[in-house]
């Protein structure tokens, strides 16, 4: 069982940290933003951080319901990324009611191994309308040989965009490597056959692919 007290600690000191320009997550963006129909009416965003990606789906979406269990995030999250369309909202989505049938899109980065995953599928089935789509960029564990090559071959590319993009080796200093550190202490991820198997369970037409920064995309259209 998720320790929600304990993230919400790790993700506010967290929240104070120096933002890379480039890292693991916003990389992917771009790639996610073509999953994202124009002009739907209603989009979640679960786990949103400072509010990154959630600005560039209110160009796509008339309202962004923007969430995440960090109240400091949701406060930087305000300042750095405000649009009149984004609702920026503190609290857990375990503990947030949503109409049946009511979202086009949901859509979570680097938070879905801290839901319960059958709660998320199931949860995007009931909650998301005819044609809506769930969009998770996430991490996993290596277990396969597959996963040790294609993961294990992004060190290189890894300090090169680093270089280019953030001008420095790591993408973290030594303090902020030391506070993602703590964090990943409590962190468990499931393999990708783990969350294949779960997706084959709930939502059999999703498109699972395997990242080359330790990410996985899950796409499914309902």
């Amino acid at each position: 069982m998720e320790d929600y007290n304990s993230v919400k600690t790790d993700f506010n000191e967290i929240s104070e940290l120096d933002e890379p320009k480039w890292n693991h997550n916003n990389c992917y963006f771009k790639q996610l933003m073509k999953h994202m129909p124009d002009n739907i009416e209603t989009c979640l965003d679960i786990g949103c951080g400072k509010g990154e990606l959630s600005y560039m789906l209110s160009k796509k979406s008339q309202n962004v319901i923007a969430v995440d269990l960090a109240d400091k995030m949701i406060e930087k999250a305000k300042v750095l990324h405000p649009n009149k369309n984004i609702k920026y909202v503190y609290g857990n989505i375990l503990d947030m009611k949503f109409k049946n049938d009511s979202l086009d899109v949901i859509i979570t980065t680097a938070t879905a191994h801290h839901l319960p995953y059958e709660w998320l599928l199931c949860f995007s089935k009931e909650k998301l309308k005819k044609g809506g789509k769930l969009i998770v960029l996430d991490l996993a564990k290596a277990k396969s040989l597959t996963d040790y090559i294609i993961w294990g071959s992004a060190f290189i590319p890894n300090i090169v965009m680093n270089l280019i993009k953030n001008g420095r080796l790591q993408k973290d200093d030594e303090h902020s490597k030391e506070v993602w550190e703590r964090h990943g202490k409590h962190d468990t991820y499931m393999t990708m056959d783990e969350i294949r198997s779960l997706a084959e369970k709930h939502i059999p037409t999703a498109k699972v692919k395997r990242k080359l920064f330790w990410r996985y995309s899950l796409i499914w259209q309902k």
